[in-house]
C-alpha cells in the first residue's frame, strides 16, 4: 500500500493486502477501545491518539544528554571526564554501555509499576525511545543477537513475564535481529542488593547466571535491562556469555542514575 492505494501483481493479490491491513487496523482499535493506552509516568489514560506518553508527563523522564560514559553510558555532570567514577573504579568486560533516560523518581516509578504493578504496554514506549536515539548505532555494531538478562523462574512465575525479554522482543521486531530468550539461565533467585555496593553485588550475583542456549554463530551480542546501578548483573551476565564463546558484549539499559 502507497499514498492510500493498494498495488498488487492481480485483483486477488489486492483484495488480500485490502482486507489484511483492515484486520490489523480493526484488531488495534478494538484493543485501544478495549484497554486504552496509559501514560508511562502518571498511569492516566493518554487523551491524544497515536500518543504513548501524555505531553505534559514527558518533561518529567530525563533522556540522557551529553558527556555520557564511555564505559557504561551514564550521564556525567563533569565535562572533562570520559567515565564515571564508578568505572574509574571497576573494570567492566562488556564493550560499552547505552542509557536511555535518568533513574530519577518519575523513572523509578515507572519502572516499579513495569516490574511488579504488570504494566509491560510502558515499555512499547521506552522500546521506540531507544530505537530513536540508539538505533542506527546498534545497526553499525553488526549485532547477531539481543539478549535480555533473565530473572528468576519464581519471579518470572509471579510477574507473568520478564521485562527485559519483553524489551529485547520489542527492540528486535523494530531492528530486525534476533533476540535470543534462552542464551542466559538464572539458577539462583538473588536478595535485593540496592544498599550494596558494586564489588559486594557482583559476589551476589556471580553464580545466579549460566549459559542456556548460545547459538553457533553469537559473536556479538546486545544484552538488554531495565536498571543499571553498579552495573554488576551486566557484568556477572557479560561473564557467562563471553565463558561461552561471545566474541564481544553491548549493554542497554532504560535507565541509571547519573554519576555516583
Amino acid at each position: 500500500m502507497l499514498n492510500g492505494r493498494v498495488y498488487a501483481d492481480n485483483k486477488e493479490s489486492a483484495v488480500w493486502i485490502f482486507t489484511e491491513e483492515f484486520r490489523k487496523k480493526l484488531k488495534h482499535n478494538i484493543i485501544e477501545g478495549v484497554f486504552p493506552r496509559r501514560c508511562p509516568v502518571c498511569g492516566e489514560v493518554v487523551d491524544e491518539p497515536d500518543r504513548k506518553i501524555c505531553p505534559d508527563c514527558q518533561p518529567e523522564l530525563h533522556m540522557l544528554q551529553e558527556p555520557v560514559c564511555k564505559v557504561c553510558g551514564r550521564e556525567l555532570h563533569d565535562e572533562l571526564a570520559e567515565r564515571c567514577n564508578c568505572c574509574q573504579r571497576h573494570r567492566f568486560s562488556f564493550e560499552y554501555g547505552m542509557v536511555l533516560m535518568e533513574y530519577n523518581r518519575a523513572a523509578a516509578v515507572s519502572m516499579a509499576a513495569v516490574k511488579y504493578g504488570g504494566a509491560k504496554e510502558y515499555l512499547d514506549y521506552y522500546a521506540e525511545e531507544v530505537v530513536k536515539r540508539y538505533g542506527k548505532q546498534i545497526k553499525r555494531l553488526n549485532i547477531d543477537a539481543i539478549v535480555p538478562v533473565p530473572v528468576h523462574k519464581e519471579r518470572l512465575k509471579k510477574r507473568g513475564y520478564n521485562q527485559a525479554e519483553v524489551l529485547a522482543d520489542h527492540l528486535g521486531a523494530e531492528l530486525g535481529i534476533p533476540v535470543c530468550r534462552d542464551a542466559l539461565k538464572r539458577k539462583r533467585k538473588t536478595e535485593a542488593s540496592k544498599e550494596l555496593g558494586a564489588a559486594e553485588r557482583l559476589k551476589n550475583l556471580g553464580k545466579a547466571f549460566c549459559e542456556g542456549e548460545v547459538p553457533d554463530g553469537l559473536y556479538t551480542a546486545l544484552l538488554v535491562d531495565d536498571i543499571f546501578t553498579t552495573g554488576a548483573t551486566m557484568e556477572a551476565c557479560t561473564r557467562v556469555l563471553r565463558s561461552a564463546g561471545v566474541g564481544k558484549v553491548y549493554v542497554l539499559s532504560l535507565c541509571a542514575a547519573s554519576d555516583i
